[in-house]
């Protein structure tokens, strides 16, 4: 068979302070392998990024900017202009090996996989913040799963058109919502280490961890119409509860102040807790668990924040936020 031609899409949203080095990686494994196209769909840059690549890439890529839609809509338009046989959707703050798209083809030539990829690995010398998450979270590789990030996920584009592309009416969470259609369908995704791509883009204070999760926590409702099994939402809904029953609790002079407070903090980290505890019970061992409480409280405390700017969305009349891409 003759070597199957790959369609690279990459979206980009001011995306300056990482650019350069992620299409210099990407450009390195198109030379590498030959048979791929390049594609880069910018949303609206307003720091330089749409400068940039008029200007080091016009040679090399097929550059097109649309302004003010979703990351899923930006996809799409990338996979519709696309020639290749595989979409290759790669994120404007990831990195790739130069054998990457060697790689990902052997993976699809010796495995039963319509779509491909793998969990994002760590920048060198990460903060703690990194690399604490990245351990909670960390899943199996060499295995099917569920979904993969859309940031390093290659897919047939057959299947990717058969099934609809990526929902463009979400705000984030579209590939979890992909990969449940996907399975559904009967299409298979494997996650494997040997398609590989480091995420340069990863919260590194509490505070861009808070707006990080904040943001996708805006889409925490987008794979209800495909599964109502979504355990991120209902256990943020079970810590507003618990958060709120504590809160109300400090005015309610049952008992001392200091206690009426003690229990609120009780209250508050129990979900955080019992998630850390799940996961360390799915890895067998848990990677400073403290600091794991911290992190998914501080997540959990986002994705309620979300639901009440989602609520605010909804009441003044908006279908989804004004800048639906994150600033990195």
């Amino acid at each position: 068979m003759p070597t199957p031609k790959i369609s690279v899409i990459i979206p980009v949203f001011n995306s300056k302070k990482y650019l350069r080095t992620c299409l210099e990686s990407v450009t390195a494994a198109i030379n590498e392998y030959g048979a791929a196209e390049l594609i880069l769909v910018d949303n609206g840059s307003t720091d330089g990024s749409y400068e940039i690549l008029l200007s080091d890439y016009r040679n090399i890529a097929r550059i097109h900017q649309i302004g003010g839609v979703t990351i899923s809509a930006l996809r799409n338009l990338g996979a519709r202009l696309a020639q290749g046989e595989y979409l290759s959707f790669i994120d404007s703050d990831c990195v790739i090996p130069k054998d990457y798209f060697h790689s990902a083809m052997a993976v699809f030539s010796t495995r039963k996989a319509d779509a491909a990829g793998c969990y994002y690995s760590l920048p060198e010398a990460p903060s703690w913040i990194e690399e604490t998450w990245d351990n909670i979270n960390r899943r199996g590789v060499n295995t099917y799963v569920p979904y993969l990030f859309s940031g390093n996920l290659l897919i047939k584009k057959s299947v990717f058109e058969k099934v609809g592309g990526f929902n463009e009416e979400l705000i984030t969470g579209e590939d979890a919502e992909l990969g449940l259609r996907l399975n559904a369908s009967g299409f298979k995704i494997f996650a494997t280490p040997d398609i590989t791509a480091v995420h340069l883009g990863n919260p590194k204070t509490l505070g861009q961890f808070f707006r990080k999760h904040t943001w996708h926590g805006l889409g925490m409702f987008g794979s209800l119409k495909v599964s109502w099994k979504d355990k991120p939402l209902l256990a943020t809904f079970t810590h507003l509860f618990f958060t709120t029953l504590g809160l109300m609790n400090v005015f309610v002079p049952w008992v001392t102040l200091s206690i009426r407070i003690a229990a609120l903090l009780l209250l508050s980290v129990s979900v955080p807790a019992v998630a850390v505890a799940y996961r360390a019970a799915k890895r067998g061992g848990t990677y400073r668990p403290l600091r794991s409480v911290l992190l998914y409280h501080i997540y959990f405390s986002a994705r309620v924040w979300a639901l009440f700017k989602l609520v605010i969305y909804r009441t003044r009349g908006h279908v989804r936020p004004q800048n639906a891409y994150p600033r990195r």
